[in-house]
């Protein structure tokens, strides 16, 4: 342009007989910044223009999971900070931490078993077997009423207490009479 104002556009024919300075005009570009859930709850994308501030979007939302917080590289090393709109389209990415969860044992009446605290998904190994004395443990449900066998599969995102079933056993006492009469045994 011809002057700082703006106002004509110079046009670029043959040289002019002076001197002239001329003002280049920009148009300030818009820019996205786009999030990658890792498998959590969807965020919308940012759409601003260049170098204005930028607030950061409620944090998504995962089972099982915490939110940590946003990073600039795929491999979550280096967090990123809401300040103003780059002069680039970017991608984040979301970094979780799994939560821990509590599986109790309500043995009704048997050994005692200790909980297991671990975090949310990964493998579980049911505990050994409690003992009760004239009983047979008939496994870990997910109520009281024993109604719901529990299968030990992944750490659930939930605490969680389980109950012990348990059948009553039958014993015999059978009879030596040393040569009296015989005595039906009694079970």
């Amino acid at each position: 342009y011809t002057e700082a104002t703006l106002d004509n556009l110079y046009e670029f024919t043959t040289m002019p007989a002076e001197n002239k300075t001329l003002y280049a005009k920009w148009t300030i570009n818009s820019y996205t910044i786009s999030f990658n859930s890792n498998g959590g709850s969807s965020v919308l994308p940012i759409t601003q223009v260049y170098n204005t501030a930028v607030t950061k979007p409620a944090d998504p939302t995962k089972t099982g999971h915490t939110f940590v917080n946003w990073c600039s590289d795929e491999h979550l090393l280096v967090d990123y900070e809401f300040t103003t709109m780059p002069g680039e389209n970017i991608t984040l990415y979301a970094k979780w931490s799994a939560n821990n969860y509590t599986i109790s044992f309500n043995s009704n009446g048997g050994s005692l078993v200790s909980s297991i605290t671990q975090a949310y998904g990964t493998t579980l190994t049911p505990p050994a077997a409690p003992t009760k004395t004239g009983h047979s443990f008939g496994g870990w449900y997910t109520e009281a009423a024993l109604n719901n066998l529990y299968e030990f599969t992944t750490m659930p995102a939930e605490n969680k207490t389980l109950y012990a079933k348990w059948t009553i056993n039958s014993y015999t006492i059978s009879f030596n009479s040393n040569g009296g009469t015989s005595v039906t045994a009694i079970t």
